[in-house]
């Protein structure tokens, strides 16, 4: 299959002013001979010409730069662009425009206040209308995505707007071999269009580039700002952002995962095994805080009856797991009966019998730590499952693997792939990291539309769990996995 990519660079445009040059007519040499009064003189003169021609400059190139903007928001009403028409003129406010384009920038305000626009020369790209955020979320306003035309979307463009370079290089080119691989899956057989977000300054700038293209479905932008700048254009042109968005039009979808909503699994997780008391280990670090924080406030929206306890490390894991399980109340005890009797006594810490499950928002380096120490106190009738706070590294997970035998670990499917012993070396290759996967399901969410028109839908996919609410984002979750003796990872299925 032959795949049609049109990559842009930033466009720019150069002007070359006339430059004066100034020399004294009057040698070097010569120069040192003259009187200080004449010097000075002279000196003065050259310094007020150098400021009047700095000064004329300065206005040479505010003229030309208004009169390109004036010239390109008259193209845009030509066209009936109102949005770019909008944009121009915004920024030419902020410059004050020069009394020499007042008039046809006043013609222009007139003509975009106007109640109605004239009709466009051109094939018009079908504008979404502005709808109330309030009012959105609700289910009539999602409307059906027509990704591709009969025949493999053969008169089709499809647009890609990622980082391709500078910090985001790695995710970026992952996510865009992603996005094609899937495509070449499905049998695309049309034009596809890759922009570099990082190349140029603004949204704005990109559609420009991208709007000659006519664009059927557009893949992206990955950054929150820039998602966000080009939300504002209101393009018209349905949109997969790769980002959490506040709110969504009717032909606009959003993926990305989520590590904070991804806690509901845990929740689901719970209620099936009807596991009530729970006592949950966070340490320091704000995104354990947090975790533990929304953790709790859906736990208490949903549960009345058990027992919830909250332990923070401070200093050892092991010294936070004796606090909470009384195992520390139980020494004390100990110590002070044996300076009672003034004798050495047996003694067998008792801990706590009513805890049903022990959830870690941890480090890999403390968490590994936490069933050891339950089985070291005998308490291996506690469930116990971790939700790390960052992703682990495989080759640490590797190392210490057997530290979560008997143990339940919150995992996105590839990293689980990866770390059991008897998967390949060749899996663990970028084909199965988090922005390949983002790219698999985001292909898979739009071409599917059972899934893409779907409210309040929860999939499972290879990739991982698919959640979706009521304005069309969707969310990419882990899933559970129980690691057995032999460090093998057994999914946990969920009732869906």
């Amino acid at each position: 299959m032959m795949k049609q990519w049109t990559v842009f660079f930033a466009w720019g445009i150069f002007f070359i002013l006339p430059t004066a040059i100034f020399a004294n007519v009057e040698s070097e040499w010569e120069e040192l001979f003259v009187p200080s009064s004449v010097q000075d003189s002279e000196e003065k003169k050259r310094a007020n010409t150098l400021k009047v021609t700095e000064q004329h400059i300065d206005d040479q190139v505010l003229y030309i730069d208004q009169e390109i903007l004036i010239l390109k928001a008259e193209l845009a009403q030509q066209y009936g662009h109102t949005n770019e028409l909008r944009n121009y003129l915004n920024q030419l406010d902020e410059m004050t425009v020069l009394p020499v384009f007042q008039n046809r920038f006043e013609h222009l305000k007139h003509f975009l206040m106007a109640p109605k626009m004239n009709p466009s020369p051109l094939k018009p790209i079908h504008q979404v209308p502005v709808l109330n955020t309030n009012t959105y979320l609700t289910v009539n306003h999602i409307q059906p995505l027509d990704f591709l035309s009969e025949g493999g979307g053969k008169n089709s463009v499809i647009a890609i707007l990622l980082p391709l370079t500078e910090a985001y290089e790695q995710v970026g080119n992952q996510l865009l071999e992603s996005l094609t691989n899937a495509l070449e899956t499905i049998g695309f057989k049309g034009t596809l269009v890759v922009l570099d977000t990082v190349l140029h300054d603004s949204s704005f700038e990109i559609w420009q580039l991208l709007q000659h293209y006519e664009p059927n479905f557009i893949f992206g932008p990955l950054r929150k700002s820039v998602a966000t700048q080009w939300q504002a254009l209101n393009t018209g042109v349905p949109t997969l952002y790769f980002n959490e968005m506040p709110f969504l039009y009717g032909t606009e979808r959003a993926l990305s995962p989520s590590r904070s909503k991804g806690i509901e699994i845990l929740l689901r997780f719970m209620e099936e095994r009807d596991e009530q008391n729970i006592l949950v280990l966070t340490d320091n670090h704000p995104v354990s805080q947090q975790l533990e924080s929304d953790f709790y406030a859906s736990w208490l929206a949903i549960n009345s009856q058990g027992k919830y306890l909250h332990q923070t490390i401070d200093k050892t894991v092991g010294e936070a797991v004796e606090f909470a399980s009384n195992i520390k109340r139980s020494k004390d005890r100990y110590l002070w009966l044996q300076k009672v009797v003034q004798h050495s006594l047996v003694f067998q810490p008792r801990a706590r019998e009513d805890i049903d499950l022990v959830i870690s928002f941890l480090s890999e380096r403390n968490a590994m730590q936490v069933s050891p120490i339950l089985d070291f106190y005998r308490l291996n009738s506690i469930s116990r499952i971790w939700f790390p706070i960052q992703t682990p590294k495989v080759s640490f997970l590797k190392k210490n693997l057997s530290s979560w035998n008997h143990s339940y670990v919150v995992f996105p499917p590839y990293l689980s792939q990866n770390v059991q012993p008897r998967a390949a070396e060749s899996l663990v290759s970028e084909k199965i990291g988090l922005f390949y996967a983002l790219g698999q399901v985001a292909v898979e969410i739009v071409t599917n539309s059972t899934v893409s028109d779907g409210l309040e839908l929860f999939l499972e996919t290879e990739f991982g769990l698919i959640r979706s609410n009521s304005s069309g984002q969707f969310y990419l979750w882990p899933m559970i996995y129980w690691v057995d003796q032999h460090n093998n990872f057994e999914k946990v299925s969920l009732s869906l």
